[in-house]
């Protein structure tokens, strides 16, 4: 398997960034002037842009910061990437302490692995236009047409057990069965991913396996990959991605998905051309402006 490393982002910076964590209620007073000493950095108009939503933090030890989430203290604390070209002037800020905070910002500006340099004036969170439309959310319905309306022609009345117990077996026992690529439920109805043929026959062998000891709603579906190959996929990212944020197994979309401080397009050809199109689901703290 090919090593993936396309990004140069510091330990240091992406674990700041990865365990922020979200606070509400912070004590806050008005704050005007320039605090640090950024000064709006000169960006190269070839540049790629990127925008972010962050909150921007000053403090006695280090000048304006992007953070994703703001922590609960007083004063707030936060640590991320610094941020070049940032006027105090050009937002409504607050002060506690030896600390001076934005609210939620939109923010346009180029990325160099390390430091996040303004190219527009900042805006209130939400006002700026989004680059793309977001990723549509995983769903979590049934993919087997005859059990959206609660008819089950295959099955029963759960003769081998009702309610969790009987959910739980039938989970424990997909499991450990050949192709294994993952399970969810979508009400009552369980849903087990099989990936290939494999030892156990297919999806068909592996249905008719699981029916031996469930007779509840049942859906078992294909996958292009095991749990298991997932799962490596998984830890092969987390090793060699620099600057990743998170990464989780999907079983609903068969993938792994992985989020980084900035998904460049370079990043995104490079896990399809090592992993295959759409095994991994890249998104970004930071997106390419279209």
């Amino acid at each position: 398997m090919n090593r993936t490393t396309p990004l140069r982002t510091s330990a240091a910076t992406a674990a700041a960034l990865a365990t922020a964590v979200l606070a509400a209620g912070c004590g806050s007073e008005d704050a005007s002037g320039s605090a640090g000493d950024g000064s709006r950095g000169d960006v190269d108009p070839n540049a790629r842009l990127y925008r972010v939503q962050a909150t921007v933090l000053a403090n006695g030890e280090h000048g304006p910061q992007l953070c994703r989430t703001l922590a609960e203290s007083m004063p707030p604390q936060c640590g991320g990437p610094d941020i070049v070209g940032w006027e105090w002037d050009d937002v409504r800020a607050h002060r506690a302490r030896d600390t001076t905070y934005t609210d939620p910002l939109d923010l346009v500006g180029t990325w160099d692995g390390e430091r996040f340099t303004l190219a527009e004036k900042p805006r209130p969170a939400g006002a700026a236009t989004e680059p793309g439309a977001p990723e549509a959310a995983a769903d979590f319905d049934t993919p087997c047409a005859d059990l959206k309306d609660g008819k089950d022609p295959k099955g029963g009345k759960d003769a081998a057990g009702a309610g969790d117990a009987g959910r739980q077996r039938v989970l424990d026992k997909a499991g450990k069965m050949p192709g294994y690529a993952g399970s969810w439920l979508d009400g009552d109805v369980v849903n087990i991913r099989f990936a290939g043929s494999g030892d156990g026959g297919g999806t068909e062998a592996a249905e008719r396996e699981l029916r031996g000891m469930w007779d509840g709603p049942l859906c078992v579906v294909g996958a292009e990959h095991s749990e298991e190959e997932l799962t490596r996929v998984q830890r092969q990212l987390d090793e060699d991605v620099e600057g990743m944020l998170s990464s989780a197994v999907d079983p609903v979309r068969n993938a792994v998905t992985l989020e980084v401080v900035a998904a460049t397009p370079e990043l995104r050809r490079e896990l399809d051309r090592t992993y295959g199109e759409h095994t991994v689901r890249l998104s970004g703290w930071l997106e390419p402006v279209a």
